[in-house]
C-alpha cells in the first residue's frame, strides 16, 4: 500500500540522487583537469648558486625568485624545482615540465627550444690556480684540461675552440676541488656563480683570470612550438621589468652575495686605491697651494695696505714731530723763533760762515722803557706791544736766510749771514725807523714805542767763537741805551780787526 502510494516520489528521489552523483564526478574530473592546466612547472639547474640551486629540497636563487614573481602577473600557479640539468632538459622535452630557467641559447638548443626575452646577464669566465700564470684568455686553454658542467652552455661554447680537453664535472664546487688537486687546469663558468662558490668554499689558491670568454643574457626556454606558453611567460616578464620587480630582486640578491677577491683583483684594487690616494693627495696639495697662493696674495695685499697705512702714519708722525719741533722752536707770544732755537741755529750758521769764509752779523734789540709801558698800560698791553713789534721786525727783515728770534723778555735778535757791519747797521736802522713810525693801539689809545739796537759783525775764525759776537752786540746795545735810546750803535770795527 505504502509502495503504491509513494513509488513516484521514491523513483524521483533516486533519479535526483543519481544526477547529483554524476555531476559531482564530472566536477571533480573537471577540477583535476583545470588544476593541470593552471600550473606551470619550471625546472632549473641545481648547481648554479646563487642563481638557481637546491637547499633542503626547495629551489632557491635570484632566477627562482623572478619566476615565482610571475605568478602574480600571468594568473597561473607557478612551481619551480631545481634538478640535475640534463634531467631537467629531458623532462621539458618529454612534456613532464613546462619550462627551463636560466638557460643560454645556442644553435643546438634553438632546434629544441623556444626562448623568452632576456633574463639575467651571464659572463662566462675562466677560473684557474694562481700558479697557472700563463692562463689569461681562452686561447691559452688549448691542450689544457678544462672543466665544464654536463649539458651546460660552456660545454657548447668551448667546443668551438679546437684542442681544448673538455672534462665534464658534476658540480662547480667539485670542479674547483679538481683544480686544487691538480686534476684540472681550469674551469669555465658564469662569473657570478664561480665567485660565489669560491667565496663559500676553501679555494684560496684559485682565482678568476682575464676577460670573460663570452657575455650574453640567459633566458627561459619552453619546448619548441609551445608559442602560447612562451607568449604568456614573455608578457609576465615584461610586466616584471616595467614595474622594476626584476631589478629589485637582482638588487636584493646582489646585496646578499659574498664578495670574492682574486689576487689579480686585489692587486688591481690596491692599484686603484693607491691611484685614488695619490689623486686625493694631489687634490689636497693643489687646494693647499691654491689656498697658500690666495693667502699669500691676501697677505701681500694686507702688507701693502699696512705699509701704506704705516707710511701715512709715519708721514702724520713726521708732520706731528715737525709741528712739535716747530712749536718747541716758536715763541707763543710773538710767533718768532725762541731763544733755544736761536742757540741751535746760531751754532750752525757760525760753522757754515767759518767754513765758507763769510762775515756774520748780529743785531740785538731792546724795547725802550718797556717796564714803564707795562706799568702804565698793564701786562696785557705789554704782551700786545711785544707781539706788534715782533711783527714789525719780521716784516722789515725780508732777506732769505736772515733770522729773527725773541731773545728773552723785551729783547730780540736778528742774525744776518754773509752781511758786513755796514749792511747790518743799515738793517738795524730800518728796524728802528719802522718801530718808531708804527702805532700800537690799546683801548683807543695809539701808543708809541721805540727800540735801541746794538750791531756787531765778525769773520768767524779759529781764534773766535759765537759768544764773542753775542758779547759785542750786547755791548753795542748797552751803549745805545746809555747814549739816550732809540738809536743804533755798532760795536767799533769788525771784531776780527
Amino acid at each position: 500500500m505504502f509502495w503504491h502510494k509513494n513509488k513516484l516520489k521514491i523513483f524521483t528521489s533516486i533519479i535526483g540522487l543519481g544526477i547529483l552523483i554524476v555531476l559531482a564526478i564530472i566536477y571533480s574530473k573537471s577540477k583535476d583537469d583545470t588544476s593541470d592546466l593552471d600550473t606551470i612547472v619550471f625546472l632549473g639547474n641545481k648547481n648554479l648558486a646563487p642563481i638557481v640551486y637546491e637547499d633542503d629540497g626547495r629551489a632557491k636563487g635570484v632566477a627562482v625568485d623572478i619566476v615565482r614573481a610571475l605568478e602574480d602577473k600571468i594568473d597561473f600557479r607557478v612551481v619551480v624545482k631545481a634538478l640535475d640539468w640534463v634531467e631537467a632538459q629531458d623532462m621539458v622535452l618529454s612534456g613532464q615540465a613546462d619550462a627551463l630557467v636560466q638557460i643560454n641559447p645556442s644553435p643546438e638548443r634553438e632546434e629544441l627550444f623556444d626562448f623568452t626575452d632576456e633574463l639575467l646577464e651571464s659572463e662566462f669566465s675562466i677560473f684557474t690556480d694562481s700558479a697557472n700564470t700563463h692562463i689569461r684568455r681562452v686561447e691559452d686553454l688549448i691542450n689544457m684540461s678544462v672543466g665544464v658542467e654536463k649539458g651546460g652552455y660552456p660545454q657548447t661554447l668551448l667546443r668551438e675552440y679546437g684542442g681544448i680537453k673538455l672534462v665534464e664535472i658534476p658540480s662547480i664546487s667539485s670542479g674547483f676541488h679538481m683544480i686544487k688537486a691538480g686534476n684540472l687546469d681550469a674551469l669555465v663558468v658564469d662569473r657570478w656563480i664561480g665567485e660565489y662558490e669560491l667565496a663559500m668554499g676553501d679555494f684560496k689558491s684559485i682565482q678568476l683570470v682575464g676577460q670573460p670568454v663570452e657575455s650574453q643574457y640567459s633566458k627561459i626556454a619552453v619546448k619548441k612550438g609551445n608559442t602560447e606558453l612562451l607568449k604568456i611567460i614573455n608578457n609576465g616578464l615584461r610586466e616584471l621589468k616595467d614595474d622594476s620587480t626584476i631589478n629589485d630582486i637582482i638588487r636584493a640578491w646582489k646585496g646578499k652575495q659574498v664578495l670574492y677577491f682574486t689576487e689579480e683583483m686585489l692587486v688591481r684594487l690596491a692599484l686603484y686605491i693607491s691611484i685614488g690616494v695619490i689623486i686625493i693627495i694631489l687634490l689636497i696639495g693643489f687646494a693647499l697651494v691654491d689656498r697658500y697662493k690666495r693667502l699669500s696674495k691676501k697677505l701681500q695685499l694686507d702688507v701693502e695696505e699696512r705699509s701704506m697705512e704705516l707710511e701715512k702714519a709715519n708721514e702724520l708722525l713726521r708732520k706731528a714731530n715737525m709741528e712739535l719741533e716747530r712749536i718747541s722752536m716758536i715763541d707763543k707770544l710773538t710767533n718768532l723763533y725762541n731763544r733755544r732755537f736761536f742757540d741751535i741755529s746760531f751754532s750752525k750758521v757760525w760753522s757754515q760762515a767759518k767754513r765758507e769764509g763769510l762775515p756774520l752779523s748780529l743785531i740785538m734789540i731792546d724795547i725802550d722803557h718797556f717796564k714803564k709801558y707795562n706799568d702804565n698800560y698793564g701786562h696785557l698791553a705789554g704782551d700786545g706791544c711785544l707781539s706788534s713789534i715782533a711783527k714789525v721786525i719780521k716784516e722789515t727783515v725780508k732777506r732769505g736766510g736772515d733770522f729773527v728770534a725773541r731773545y728773552g723778555g723785551e729783547e730780540f735778535v736778528v742774525l744776518l749771514p754773509n752781511t758786513s757791519l755796514e749792511g747790518a747797521r743799515t738793517v738795524a736802522e730800518n728796524i728802528r725807523q719802522s718801530v718808531e713810525g708804527s702805532r700800537y693801539p690799546y683801548q683807543g689809545i695809539n701808543t708809541r714805542v721805540t727800540v735801541s739796537l746794538g750791531v756787531a759783525s765778525i769773520m768767524p775764525g779759529s781764534s773766535s767763537n759765537p759768544n764773542d759776537l753775542i758779547y759785542a752786540a750786547d755791548e753795542a746795545l748797552y751803549k745805545a741805551k746809555e747814549s739816550g735810546r732809540n738809536r743804533v750803535v755798532a760795536y767799533g770795527n769788525n771784531l776780527d780787526n
